[in-house]
């Protein structure tokens, strides 16, 4: 009999420290400052060590899930059944092909239903067109209600909207305890989405009270729900978004008691969504942030149970692009596992498409199967708090409920978030944010794969049905008998919060340039002067071209010039006037300068050179050199100027 000797074990080894690791890394890098090199920091200032150990894990972080303070879950199973609710969103204007595409996405694997409703036509919101009860019945034909959870979506009309869904509930004879789902009242989210509540703000958070006294008997039905879509379309960063999320909800949990619900039940009340994006690690721990936060405003409130409220999520609109659409599918899938993976209990992935127009079924149904692949093959919902115990994860959560703790009691401070919608004051630090966002994404710093990065001037446009909506809300009002949708008296007004895509400003460029195309069957272009052997300018070359068609300049390639007077005559015959030279350090020291003076004689308009110009900036410079072009410039400003010089009408 042969006998193998016990193999060793990882733990025979003598443990690492952090400052051996750190001076391992001092010695990679030369010199060059740490943080600058390897520390990243985020929206809301919180910074990304490249290392986190064990001496970062904090306290919370030995909970089990179930446990106050809920970061790791509200239960100790994780989701109810192992996963969480499929929600897709139902918009189509036409009430008939909206119940089309229900019951397509019901037999898909949808279990949940958000349904954006125009009350009315009154046009508060982009949805399906609402002339009365029968509109309704059409819409949820065929849908068994008893089974299904509905969320309504009607912005400041949410109490017609509700009064419409129980009328249905009560036809099909669906029982109290058989109903579930939201009957969408966020009268704060409509204010800040459409800039108006019609009957004034007092007025409709009064109705929103009244509507969740009215239900709260329902064991499976919430009348406030709280969407952090519009802040964060507008610019919100996470702990922002989170701040914004506690602050509606206290807002409302008091209406709710003053309205005579104990804290309890007025807790019952509530629904949060959240919206989801690309970062996983952010997403992740915001929504362990939400739970905990939430739970500990509960708390402070003095409910029994701060176990919380059904926290879903929705990917933002915000990361959605229009060019190179099928991206969308990868940050789509992204937030979708992170939002799982955080412990959402509802999700909502936008068809990949959706930026475009009406998604049609090939985007519907990739939705409804990123989530299903998620939940089936992946098993991400059957584990409860599967990112716990990641040191980064958890000081993540941690630094993220600090921030938005302390930015929740300065809007409380400052009288709660009406009082900041009202006098504008939130708009100006989400504009603040915005701002921030939009210039990283200007340098490239946050790179948009197919839009900053990669685009694609082949690409034929994405195109998507968008329906005519005048005549059918002209119907829907002539027929509409319910209560007045009209502006009161009493009305509330402010500027409605901005949807603003992060790809909006290079998407403004490509559709400049296509509509150049469309009037004088050219693009602009720029002229790729490469010097030398592919081999040593193709770097540059490539990232010169990545770099001028993200604005949709059209880069007129070569395989490289070994003369000025070939490159000259190359340059004349492209019949442009912009030029970028590109090669290597070396080839730049003996040949850039001469180039750029040729290129100044033969009538170039403006010239830039690929690559930092280090020590020679000043010699290129007086040799005709116009501008430099590296990682760190301002893109979206080197690509405004040159579609001025190319007569692009912007």
């Amino acid at each position: 009999m042969t006998t193998t000797p016990d193999l060793a074990l990882a733990a025979d080894f003598p443990a690492a420290t952090a400052e051996q690791w750190r001076a391992l890394v001092d010695k990679v890098l030369k010199g060059a400052d740490f943080d600058r090199k390897l520390v990243s920091t985020t929206y809301d200032g919180i910074a990304i060590q490249p290392l986190y150990t064990a001496a970062d894990r904090p306290e919370t972080s030995e909970q089990f899930p179930g446990q106050p303070d809920f970061t790791r879950g509200t239960t100790a199973a994780g989701p109810p059944h192992g996963a969480w609710e499929i929600r897709q969103t139902q918009q189509h204007p036409v009430a008939a092909e909206a119940n089309h595409r229900i019951l397509e996405d019901l037999d898909g694997g949808v279990n949940s239903l958000a349904l954006r409703l125009d009350v009315g036509g009154a046009g508060a919101v982009d949805g399906v067109v609402i002339g009365g009860i029968d509109d309704v019945a059409t819409l949820l034909d065929g849908v068994y209600l008893d089974l299904v959870s509905v969320v309504l979506e009607a912005g400041p009309h949410f109490a017609a909207a509700a009064d419409l869904l129980i009328e249905i509930w009560d036809r099909n004879g669906v029982s109290v305890d058989e109903r579930r789902g939201n009957l969408g009242a966020d009268p704060l989210g409509a204010l800040a989405a459409g800039g108006r509540l019609p009957g004034g703000l007092a007025p409709t958070l009064s109705d929103a009270a009244e509507l969740a006294v009215s239900t709260a008997a329902w064991p499976h039905v919430q009348a406030i729900h709280v969407d952090t879509a519009p802040y964060v379309d507008a610019g919100a960063s996470e702990a922002e978004e989170l701040a914004i999320m506690l602050a509606a909800g206290v807002e409302y949990l008091g209406a709710l008691i003053d309205a005579g619900l104990p804290i309890d039940v007025a807790a019952t009340q509530l629904a949060f969504t959240l919206s989801a994006d690309a970062d996983v690690f952010a997403t992740i721990a915001k929504l362990r942030a939400a739970r905990r936060l939430w739970g500990h405003a509960l708390a402070a409130a003095g409910a029994a149970d701060a176990a919380g409220a059904p926290l879903a999520t929705r990917t933002a609109t915000r990361m959605m692009t229009v060019r190179d659409p099928w991206v969308n599918m990868l940050r789509t899938t992204a937030a979708c596992f992170a939002a799982g993976a955080g412990g959402a209990t509802t999700v909502t992935v936008q068809p990949f498409d959706a930026s475009v127009g009406l998604p049609d079924d090939l985007g519907r149904r990739l939705a409804r199967n990123t989530q299903l692949v998620l939940q089936e093959e992946s098993h991400i919902g059957l584990v409860a708090d599967p990112a716990g115990g990641s040191f980064y994860i958890e000081e993540l959560t941690d630094q993220l409920s600090t921030r938005a703790w302390s930015r929740f009691q300065e809007i409380q401070a400052a009288g709660g978030l009406s009082a900041v919608l009202l006098d504008g004051s939130l708009a100006g630090a989400l504009d603040t944010v915005r701002s921030t966002r939009m210039a990283n994404i200007a340098k490239r710093k946050d790179p948009l794969t197919g839009v900053s990065e990669f685009p694609n001037l082949a690409e034929a446009p994405l195109e998507r049905p968008v329906p005519e909506v005048v005549t059918l809300r002209a119907a829907a009002a002539a027929a509409w008998a319910g209560p007045s949708l009209a502006d009161t008296a009493d009305a509330t007004i402010v500027e409605p919060l901005p949807v603003v895509g992060l790809a909006s400003e290079f998407e403004e460029l490509r559709d400049a340039s296509d509509r150049h195309l469309a009037m004088t069957g050219a693009r602009p272009s720029v002229f790729l002067a490469n010097l030398g052997a592919v081999a040593v300018h193709t770097a540059r070359a490539t990232f010169a071209k990545n770099f001028f068609e993200s604005g949709g300049i059209e880069a007129i390639g070569s395989d490289g010039f070994g003369d000025d007077d070939a490159l000259v005559v190359a340059f004349v015959a492209s019949g442009g006037g912009l030029a970028v030279i590109c090669s290597s350090d070396a080839v730049y020291t003996d040949r850039a300068a001469a180039t750029a003076t040729a290129l100044r004689a033969a009538g170039a308009s403006r010239i830039y050179l690929a690559g930092a110009p280090g020590e020679r900036r000043e010699e290129l410079l007086a040799a005709g050199v116009d501008e430099f072009i590296h990682v760190g410039v301002d893109v979206l400003a080197s690509l405004r100027t040159a579609h001025d010089l190319e007569g692009v009408a912007r």
